[in-house]
């Protein structure tokens, strides 16, 4: 397998992961559990989504090239 491959894989796990995290920490169950939920909700979901942004914008303004093209 080429190393070109094992980069672009190993970006779609990163990404699958935040999301996966992005996800436990929306949920209701964690929320639920601060007094203030209104502020930590809003806090979150803006930190989450902000992240997110960031982490596609990164994968898809860089290129993957082989170590060969150097």
């Amino acid at each position: 397998m080429k190393a070109q491959y094992l980069k672009i894989v190993a970006r779609y796990i990163i990404i699958a992961f935040v999301l996966f995290l992005a996800y436990n920490v929306t949920s209701l169950e964690y929320i639920n559990g601060y007094a203030n939920k209104d502020f930590v909700l809003n806090t979150v979901v803006t930190a989450v989504f902000a992240a997110l942004t960031l982490i596609i914008k990164y994968h898809f303004e860089t290129k993957v090239c082989d170590d060969a093209d150097r």
